[in-house]
C-alpha cells in the first residue's frame, strides 16, 4: 500500500511540475516576424482583400487598423482568389453585396469580424488549425475612407490558450495524486513530535 502511495505522489509531483512549466510557457509573448505598413483609401461600397497568408496555431496575424470613417474588418479563413471566384461577372473588384452574399453562404469562413468607426482597432488572430487567412476591409458607407493597416506575422512558442488549458488540468490532478502521501506524511510527523 505504501509503495502505491509513493508512486502516485511522485507522478503527482511530476504533473504539478509539468503543469507549472506549461503555465509559464503560455505567458511568453509572441514575436513579430514581418511588420509592415499599408495605406490606402477604400471607395464607397467597395471590398478590399488586403493581406493573405497561411497561418498555423503557432503563427498568427497581428493587425492595427486606423480609419477616418466607417469600415468593417474581417479575417476570413479562405484565400482571396476564393472571394474573386464568388463574383459571377468579369469585374476586378468586390462590392459589399458580393461580400455579404459570400458570408451568408459561407458563415464558417469568418475567423474574426469587427468595425472601425473613426478610430483604431488592434487584434491578434491565432487560428486553431492550419488555414489560409485573408484580411478583408469593407466600406459600407457612401464616402471614400482613408485607412492605414499595420500588420505583422507573429510567432508563438506554443498556442497560449491550449497550453493554459492543459496546465489547468494537470496541476489539480497532480495535487490530487499527492494528497494521500501528504496526509500520511503529516500523520507520521504528528506522531513523532512530542
Amino acid at each position: 500500500m505504501s509503495r502505491w502511495i509513493i508512486v502516485l505522489s511522485r507522478g503527482g509531483s511530476v504533473l504539478i511540475a509539468v503543469g507549472l512549466a506549461l503555465l509559464l510557457v503560455s505567458f511568453i509573448p509572441s514575436a513579430q516576424l514581418t511588420p509592415s505598413l499599408w495605406k490606402t483609401a477604400i471607395p464607397p461600397q467597395w471590398v478590399q482583400p488586403s493581406i493573405e497568408d497561411t497561418l498555423t496555431p503557432q503563427q498568427g496575424l497581428r493587425v492595427t487598423i486606423s480609419a477616418n470613417g466607417s469600415l468593417d474588418v474581417y479575417i476570413l479563413e479562405v484565400s482571396s482568389h476564393v472571394l474573386y471566384e464568388w463574383v459571377d461577372d468579369a469585374r476586378e473588384f468586390l462590392n459589399v453585396t458580393d461580400l455579404d452574399e459570400f458570408l451568408e453562404a459561407n458563415p464558417g469562413s469568418v475567423g474574426w469580424h469587427d468595425e472601425v468607426r473613426n478610430g483604431t482597432i488592434t487584434h491578434e488572430y491565432i487560428p486553431t488549425k492550419v488555414t489560409n487567412a485573408t484580411l478583408v476591409l469593407s466600406n459600407p458607407s457612401s464616402v471614400r475612407v482613408p485607412v492605414e493597416v499595420e500588420f505583422a506575422i507573429t510567432s508563438l512558442v506554443a498556442p497560449a490558450m491550449k497550453v493554459r488549458t492543459l496546465a489547468q488540468w494537470t496541476i489539480p490532478i497532480g495535487f490530487g495524486l499527492t494528497i494521500p502521501w501528504f496526509t500520511r506524511w503529516w500523520k507520521e510527523r504528528k506522531r513523532q513530535s512530542p
